[in-house]
Formats: structure tokens, C-alpha cells, sequence
């Protein structure tokens, strides 16, 4: 390059160094682009749906796992997932594929490899999902080992990209088996563990209960104090608290009209004698269809709505349900004779009234113009809510939120029933970022990350009014110190705690209790039950402080289980229960740590693609 910068004529020269400044002029632009770009924005340009940590979740990896996931509901259930399901479905994916990434990191880290014989091992023995759903391989719907086998022993077919998929897959597997080598049962626990359930202890458990008026001074000072006592009991792992808005999806009339005189038609030919099952098959556009719209389960009609529920009630099994419109949706309903249930959940009814239906579901078809109108309205929202908050944005726009309760992985909040994904990106969303648009049944949704709370305790600030409620509780219970003081009295005078109850015109109650399973009323009080349990019959104790009051207890007696009990298939039974509540907690603590430690980016489009 520098020999033609020194070589040629004047004009040359300054051809060559203008071209030279231009190439670097651009790389440099493309770098300072390419940084100020959002992670999500930078991964979509690379053409993948994602990444942890930098590495990259492409295409082919998302709709791997995907299939997976829908053939495990297909195992479970015997149809597709469709609407609400499917977004259930792609929401377990999408976590089983971040932590199988998470994983690999992790097995990369401790040195883990896959061995070629490993490969050709999981090759014969676990082949990738993808194979096991093609249907080269497949029998009467079924995978069929023995036309997998002969396939693979066929050297002109290529393997190469699913053993790259075991290859990736062993580390991760010998990762796991390392964890779960590490959780173990000694006999000594497994002993404590057969006591703890079946060993009964009796008492007799005297309550004086808090005031039932009075509130605390609400000082800074009193505050503290109930925070510091109470902040441990608070902790909890990371929790996120999202603000929603929620704009319902407008139909016109003649979008309506059409949807209700398809379905009102669809009535009339099943009410003229045509198969209902035939015709949710060839019309219907809700869940199994394919099975002819049956709901493979009792229903209370009530989840219906008053409608439709006072037409159940009306009805007998095998008469049809007028056309109802719900939202974007029009159904029509037959109730099935459970004379003729020949499904594989047939039971009998779990409670009076409930029904089995069949259904046809038509939904409204709002015209693309009139939907990408409303979906820029929304984004518009959105886009504002960026620089001044989504309460903000929304009530320009005279819209309203709400907020969700503290939720994590394991407990969505019930408000995004209808659009999982949301909560999911929640979940992974930086305080104060606002989500792309979402498609939530008959509503847009936007939501913004307005709390992520870390792992352990509470701040003070967080609580709020929580607090105060907490410190009047306690207040209650203050004034209720006199009468338990007179009742220590009357106990120490000789008095028995029947007869110290009665002076109170307190009633007395006699308890079984475990540790195991302990009695209800002892369940907010830990320290109370601890030391009943390990009192000696007829030891009195008290008085425990709880939130409901002050606690007394006499130990009555104690039944130990004889350790003969513990025979070879009780111990089997505790084991496996122990181990895989043990395997649970741990693998549930373990991903969470990795998730707080993970730079997870969810570059798959939503509707708004915003």
C-alpha cells in the first residue's frame, strides 16, 4: 500500500490518500456506530434472536429448542399449542435455551469437553430434538428407533450439523451430572428426616391475642426499628416490578358483523344436524381444533362469563350454545354427553354443574390498515415513554396504567396471563427500560422495569407503607402485654394454664403438630414451635411473641416413631422425595445466581418489532 502511495505522479498520489482516508474515515464510523447501537438493535442487524454474555443465539438454535418444547406439549397433551399456549411454549424455550448457553459457559470454564465416542454415544442413544420430530423417522406419529438407526448407519448421510449439536450438548450434560453428584443424603439426615414427618407431638396452646384497634407513632425512629427486626424475614431472591398499559384492539362493525354471521352461520349447520367436531376441524381457529374443538376438561361455567353460563344451565348435553363475542374472539359452544367421553382424562364430574364443551372459535379480523394504525399509535407511546416514563407518556395520551405486584421467574404476575412475554422481558430488562410492543390477546401492551429489586432484604424505601402496617401490627400486640404478663402470673402462682385462661375468658386449645407439617396456628411462629418441640412433657412455656399476639403452650406428650418403621421402601421413598426437592432448590438457586450475573439479550421480534 505504501509503495503505490510513494509511487505515480502527483494526481495518483492524492487519489490513493483519498481513498485511504475514506476507508478509514468509514471503519472508524462503523465502530463509533456500532457502539452507540442498543445490544438488542446490535444483535437483530447480526441476524440471531439473542445472546448471553456475547455468544450469539442463532436462528436454527431458537427454532431447535422451539420444536422441542412443542413436542413436549404434544406428548403432554396430544395437539399443538395454540394462542395462550403457545406463548407459554415459546416462553419455556426461550429460558431453556438461555440456560442451556448459561451452562455451556460454565462447562466451557471448568474445562469440560465431548469426547467424539461421547458424540457418536448421544448420537445412538439421545439424538436432537429436530431428529426426533422428522418425519423420515417417524411411525403411525411416532419416532421409530429402528428407521432412526438405519439412517444413521448410512455413510452418504451428512451428520455433521446434529452431532455438532450433541457435541455442544455432552458439556453441559457432564456439568450437570457434576452438580447433582454433589448433593447427597447421609443416613443421619434421612433418620432425622423419617422423625421429623411421623414423630406426632401434642400441646395444649393458649393464644393472647394483639389489641384489635390502635396504630403506632409512624416516627422514623419506630420505623427503624421495625425495619431491622423484620428485614431478614423479608429477603428474598430478585424480583422485578413492571408498570403496564394496555390498549385494547378496536374492531369496526362490519369486522365484527363478519365474524358473528360465520359463526351464527357455522350454528345453524350444526343445529340443522351436521358433525360439531367436523366443522370445528374445518373452520375453527382455537385451541384442538384438530380434535374436533374439545376442551379436555371439567369447566365451571362460570369461567365463561354470566352469559354463557346461565345458556349452560339451561342446556343439556348435547345441545349447542349460541354464538358469544369476546373481545376480538366469536364462540359457540356444544356440551358434550359424558355418557360418550371416550377422551383418555375421562373422570367424573369434580363438582356439581361442571360440563365438558366442545368449541368453534372465529376470530375478528380487524383490515391491515386499521391494525398498523393502532400499532403506531401505540409505538408512538412507547417511543415517548423512552424520555419521560410510561405513566407519563400514557396519560398524555389519556391512557392508564397499573403496576404489577414483585414477581420472579417462578411466579409471573396473573395481570400478564395473556402475554407471558412480557414478564419474561421484565425479567431481563435494566430499571427504568421500556419493553418493545407486545400482542396480548385483545390488547397492545407496553411495560416498563419501574423496580429490580437484587437478591436478599428489602430497602427501607421500598416498603413504605408496607412498613407502617407492619408497625402498627406490632403496636397491637404491645398493648396486648398487660394481659399476657397477667397470665405469666397466674402460671406462676401454681395456676394451671386452663385456669389462667379462663381469668382472661381465653379459651385454651389442644394441638397434634410435626416439624415436619406443623399446625397451622404455629406456622407464623417459628420460634414457638421450635421450642415445643423440643420441650419435655409437661414443661410450660412463655410467653412467645408473634404477629397474632402472645404465645403460651403446654407440651403434653410426645409419640416418637419406632425406627422399624423405616423399612427399605420408605427409605427409598423419603430419598427420592429429599433428594429431588434438594436438586430442585439447588438447580433453582443456581440458575438465578447465573441469570444475576448474565448479560441476556432477547432480540426476538415482538409485534411492535420496536
Amino acid at each position: 500500500m505504501l509503495s503505490y502511495l510513494r509511487s505515480g505522479n502527483k494526481r495518483t498520489k492524492t487519489i490513493w490518500w483519498v481513498l485511504t482516508v475514506l476507508v478509514v474515515l468509514s471503519f472508524v464510523g462503523g465502530f463509533i456506530f456500532l457502539a452507540g447501537v442498543d445490544p438488542t438493535t446490535r444483535v437483530q442487524m447480526s441476524g440471531d434472536v439473542g445472546s448471553v454474555d456475547g455468544q450469539n443465539i442463532s436462528q436454527g438454535e431458537w427454532l431447535a429448542a422451539l420444536e422441542e418444547q412443542r413436542m413436549a406439549y404434544r406428548q403432554r397433551f396430544g395437539s399443538e399449542p395454540q394462542d395462550q399456549d403457545l406463548k407459554v411454549v415459546e416462553r419455556d424455550a426461550w429460558r431453556a435455551l438461555v440456560n442451556v448457553k448459561m451452562f455451556a459457559r460454565e462447562a466451557k470454564k471448568a474445562g469440560l469437553r465431548a469426547a467424539d465416542s461421547e458424540v457418536l454415544i448421544g448420537m445412538r442413544t439421545n439424538p436432537p430434538a429436530v431428529l426426533l420430530s422428522a418425519q423420515a423417522f417417524q411411525t403411525d406419529g411416532k419416532f421409530d428407533p429402528q428407521k432412526y438407526l438405519q439412517a444413521l448407519a448410512n455413510p452418504a448421510n451428512d451428520w455433521a450439523p446434529y452431532e455438532d449439536i450433541v457435541r455442544g450438548a455432552v458439556p453441559v450434560r457432564k456439568l450437570q451430572e457434576r452438580l447433582l453428584s454433589a448433593i447427597k443424603l447421609t443416613q443421619l439426615e434421612l433418620q432425622q428426616a423419617f422423625h421429623d414427618r411421623y414423630d406426632r407431638h401434642s400441646a395444649t396452646l393458649l393464644l393472647v391475642p394483639a389489641a384489635d384497634t390502635g396504630r403506632s407513632s409512624g416516627d422514623e425512629p419506630t420505623l427503624r426499628r421495625v425495619y431491622e427486626g423484620y428485614r431478614t424475614r423479608m429477603a428474598s431472591g430478585p424480583r422485578t416490578q413492571l408498570e403496564v398499559l394496555g390498549i385494547p384492539r378496536t374492531f369496526a362493525e362490519d369486522e365484527v358483523k363478519a365474524a358473528m354471521d360465520m359463526a351464527k352461520s357455522l350454528f345453524e349447520r350444526a343445529q340443522r344436524g351436521e358433525d360439531f367436531g367436523q366443522l370445528a376441524r374445518d373452520y375453527s381457529e382455537g385451541p384442538n381444533a384438530e380434535r374436533g374443538g374439545v376442551i379436555d376438561r371439567w369447566i365451571s361455567p362460570n369461567e365463561l362469563g354470566g352469559m354463557v353460563a346461565a345458556a349452560i344451565q339451561a342446556k343439556k348435553p348435547g345441545e349447542l350454545i349460541e354464538p358469544v363475542r369476546e373481545g376480538g374472539r366469536v364462540m359457540l359452544f356444544k356440551i358434550l354427553d359424558p355418557a360418550q367421553d371416550t377422551s383418555r382424562t375421562k373422570t367424573p364430574p369434580p363438582y356439581p354443574g361442571a360440563v365438558k364443551l366442545a368449541q368453534i372459535l372465529v376470530k375478528v379480523r380487524p383490515s391491515p390498515e386499521s391494525q398498523r394504525q393502532q400499532l403506531r399509535e401505540v409505538q408512538a407511546i412507547a417511543s415517548k415513554a423512552r424520555s419521560v416514563g410510561l405513566s407519563r407518556a400514557a396519560t398524555e395520551k389519556g391512557q392508564s396504567t397499573f403496576k404489577t405486584g414483585m414477581y420472579d421467574q417462578s411466579n409471573a404476575p396473573p395481570q400478564l396471563f395473556a402475554v407471558p412475554e412480557a414478564a419474561e422481558w421484565g425479567l431481563a430488562a435494566r430499571q427504568g427500560e421500556v419493553s418493545p410492543v407486545f400482542e396480548g390477546g385483545d390488547a397492545y401492551v407496553v411495560v416498563q422495569a419501574v423496580l429490580q429489586h437484587a437478591a436478599g432484604p428489602p430497602t427501607r424505601e421500598a416498603l413504605g407503607e408496607q412498613l407502617r402496617m407492619v408497625a402498627d401490627a406490632e403496636h397491637r400486640v404491645d398493648l396486648a402485654k398487660p394481659r399476657a404478663d397477667s397470665v405469666l402470673a397466674a402460671l406462676r402462682a401454681g395456676r394451671t394454664l386452663e385456669q389462667a385462661a379462663t381469668a382472661l375468658r381465653l379459651t385454651p386449645a389442644p394441638v397434634q403438630t410435626s416439624r415436619q407439617q406443623p399446625d397451622p396456628r404455629l406456622a407464623g411462629s417459628p420460634e414457638m414451635l421450635g421450642m415445643l418441640l423440643a420441650a419435655p412433657p409437661g414443661k410450660l412455656i412463655g410467653p412467645v411473641r408473634a404477629s397474632q399476639g402472645w404465645w403460651f403452650a403446654r407440651k403434653d406428650g410426645m409419640f416418637a416413631s419406632p425406627d422399624s418403621l423405616l423399612n427399605d421402601q420408605l427409605k427409598g421413598q423419603l430419598t427420592s422425595e429429599i433428594l429431588s426437592a434438594r436438586q430442585r432448590r439447588f438447580f433453582d438457586g443456581y440458575i438465578q445466581g447465573l441469570r444475576s450475573r448474565s448479560d441476556i439479550t432477547d432480540a426476538r421480534s415482538p409485534v411492535g418489532g420496536m
